[in-house]
């Protein structure tokens, strides 16, 4: 198997790519020349400048791809609710459809990762994010529910072949002394785009159904301009469920076209893993997990992480519990979503920049133990006040904040203690750890709504988190380099 990028096609001397370095004698088969442009940052003799518009560009590729992939998700939701009442449960199969190709493919997507230029597969998976919007956007168009679900299951597989790479290619450009600040913020870039994407879909979906025409762009434009507008995107007139998930389709579309053009501005690096194809990637997940739980810093610093997204998805599916039980399963569901929703995100990058900033300089892992402890102290709050007060909002953002000062640092660690050529195959494992957490965060909270409230769902969910907190602080104290 081989691709236009593979490490086998080379024209520059060895001693001028990292990836040409001592390997076994099976990984020497190969050209004695690179074509790539740039060697790895982390490789010792290599000491360069850190090219930061490189690396704000890739936070822009990667979040873009996040808030579509988010807003997709969520575009879905409010339109099984408008179509089926309190009865369209979509958020649950799309919960498992959005985790399923990471927990099936991530032996295969990290191997990709280490054996190709990341580069080269950021820019692909661009190209066929513009690809699935456009087939998403007709399925909505022609009230097709089944064909957008579809697509959105490809989107999920180029979600699952992104991540390594975007994640990957960070400490290629940005070198270990920077990984933590670089890392934060890709995260909570991801994370922003993610909740951007959610929130203002909600919002935007429920303006569609009955759109206001006491706007600046009715006096802009003149109400000529949407009475045209309207007559190809919206035959239907008002309240059309259709056409308040499709018209947003159309614009993340239209987004995603200068974003892709941007990803070929990306630098290459030589990649620095040299296994060939092998069918076994598709079932070795045992043995990639198996990598992982042989070294302790990974191990645990990325129970840490999975723990993050459980909380995260488990949290998610209970605000949307809530708004349904606010609003009654009514067009003012999408809006009521929102809200939650809101300050439980604006909480979550709060606590990011402020994680970043702590750890601009080096990884501090007593951040994550503070941010456990809080997510703990948070969550038995919530449970105690109601859920429309304004003290139950504060404390949402509490519990966001919080969060995000227990990832911020566990990630950067994990980044930083993979090894340089087994990188990518290790995010990919703790993909496969996220995903899995994800998948069951799906089925435990699906399974706490048959039984319990959800005040008593925040006191399990504080009870989860403080154990969490615990591990961390007992592995903060023996690790390696952890503060």
């Amino acid at each position: 198997m081989k691709l236009p990028w593979s490490a086998a096609s080379c024209s520059w001397p060895s001693s001028a790519c990292c990836a040409c370095s001592a390997a076994p004698d099976w990984k020497k088969r190969r050209s004695p020349t690179c074509n790539f442009m740039n060697p790895s940052p982390h490789t010792p003799g290599h000491a360069r400048k850190v090219p930061w518009g490189a690396f704000w560009r890739l936070v822009l590729i990667q979040a873009q791809n996040s808030f579509n992939e988010k807003g997709a998700q969520f575009l879905l939701i409010p339109l099984g609710v408008w179509l089926y009442g309190t009865q369209g449960d979509l958020e649950y199969p799309l919960g498992a459809i959005i985790v399923l190709p990471f927990i099936l493919f991530s032996p295969f997507v990290g191997w990709l990762s280490d054996r190709f230029c990341k580069a080269r597969i950021i820019q692909s998976m661009a190209l066929l994010q513009i690809c699935v919007l456009a087939g998403m956007y007709w399925s909505l168009r022609t009230h097709n529910l089944d064909g957008a679900i579809l697509w959105f299951c490809v989107f999920a597989v180029q979600a699952t072949i992104f991540s390594p790479s975007k994640k990957g290619i960070v400490k290629d450009i940005v070198g270990t002394s920077r990984m933590g600040f670089a890392s934060g913020i890709v995260e909570m870039a991801s994370i922003l785009s993610l909740l951007i994407g959610q929130i203002g879909v909600f919002v935007w979906f429920r303006y569609l159904l009955e759109p206001s025409t006491d706007t600046v762009w009715h006096h802009w434009l003149g109400e000529g301009f949407f009475q045209w507008f309207d007559a190809w995107l919206k035959p239907s007139g008002l309240n059309d469920g259709w056409y308040a998930a499709s018209f947003p389709c159309l614009v993340f579309l239209l987004m995603a076209v200068p974003v892709a053009i941007s990803s070929f501005y990306l630098p290459r690096y030589a990649p620095e893993g040299f296994r060939p194809f092998s069918w076994s990637l598709f079932y070795e997940h045992f043995h990639q997990l198996g990598k992982l739980w042989k070294n302790r810093n990974l191990r645990v610093s990325e129970m840490g992480i999975g723990y993050f997204w459980f909380f995260g998805g488990t949290i998610m599916l209970m605000t949307i519990q809530m708004a349904k039980e606010i609003s009654g399963g009514s067009d003012d569901f999408s809006s009521v979503g929102a809200v939650l929703m809101a300050w439980m995100s604006g909480g979550t990058v709060l606590g990011g920049i402020l994680a970043s900033l702590i750890c601009r300089r080096h990884i501090r892992m007593n951040v994550s133990v503070a941010g456990g402890a809080l997510m703990a102290l948070s969550c038995v709050a919530l449970s105690t006040v109601s859920m429309t007060s304004t003290v139950f909002y504060a404390l949402l953002m509490a519990a966001g904040i919080s969060a995000a000062l227990f990832l911020v640092p566990l990630n950067a660690f994990f980044q930083d203690r993979a090894d340089n050529d087994k990188r990518g195959d290790m995010i990919a494992a703790g993909n496969l750890v996220d995903c899995v957490l994800g998948l069951m965060a799906v089925g435990f909270q699906y399974a706490m709504m048959l039984v319990i409230p959800p005040s008593w769902q925040f006191v399990v969910m504080g009870i989860l988190s403080l154990g969490m907190a615990w591990v961390i602080f007992r592995f903060s104290r023996v690790a390696p380099g952890a503060r």
